[in-house]
């Protein structure tokens, strides 16, 4: 089983952070008829920040999350866009409902992260892709937090190295599930869907405050949207489609 013990629900980016823009400059570039695509899910929209870049691209955009955009912390409202509550594993959409398909950060944080991607596969329609990004197991920290005696204490709870422990190990630890380059697009495989592309999004170190430090890094080591160097990279993309 490949659930950590500790799993808990993500916190969506707030509006204003560098991950942000930078999903979406990755959607842009591997998706260059965005502004053809009829429909658009948001899995895990959370306080739709994210989703909200998506409504000037696409002609109709849902998000989806289980917990109410209203409740959610920095939330955007929904004037943008529509927002359904739902559980990630019974998406309440017929069969081929979407061209599109993003879930940025969700899926670590679900129960059956399988099942949540088959969900995805049904509602897309023939030829229809997803785009969804995971934790990077490679990134020098752990990015969602972990359980470990002695190092809680630890600013915003990034305990280096953690995500590099044997998988099992983690799983007692982690917050979230990580995940490899193999492992993200095995579970697209295994969903149904073929893999379009995959590769490294770059750490937009909005942990760090803004100021000297930060321009420094983000105009040298982490600048751009992507990157080829898996240990400058706190998510890992796949994009993703689903055959006729």
């Amino acid at each position: 089983m490949n659930q950590p013990q500790h799993i808990e629900l993500g916190r969506p980016a707030r509006p204003g952070q560098l991950i942000l823009e930078r999903r979406y400059n990755l959607a842009r570039e591997l998706i260059p008829d965005l502004s053809q695509v009829g429909s658009m899910l948001d899995l895990g929209c959370g306080n739709g920040a994210q989703t909200i870049y998506f409504a000037s691209s696409v002609r109709k955009l849902v998000g989806v999350d289980v917990v109410p955009i209203e409740s959610s912390e920095a939330n955007v409202g929904t004037k943008a866009f529509d927002f359904i509550k739902s559980d990630a594993g019974n998406l309440p959409f017929g069969r081929q409902s979407f061209d599109l398909v993003t879930a940025f950060e969700v899926l670590e944080h679900f129960p059956d992260d399988q099942l949540a991607l088959k969900e995805v596969s049904r509602i897309l329609k023939f030829s229809g892709r997803c785009l969804f990004s995971v934790p990077n197991k490679w990134w020098l920290f752990e990015s969602h937090g972990a359980t470990v005696p002695g190092l809680n204490w630890l600013p915003w709870n990034r305990i280096p190295l953690v995500g590099w422990l044997p998988d099992a190990l983690h799983r007692q630890i982690a917050r979230a599930r990580i995940y490899t380059m193999k492992k993200a697009i095995g579970l697209a495989e295994n969903a149904g869907l073929k893999v379009v592309s995959c590769g490294y999004i770059t750490a937009p170190l909005d942990v760090l405050p803004e100021g000297f430090v930060r321009r420094i890094f983000r105009g040298t080591l982490f600048k751009g949207d992507s990157t080829k160097i898996p240990f400058f990279a706190v998510n890992l993309f796949v994009l993703c489609q689903k055959e006729g």
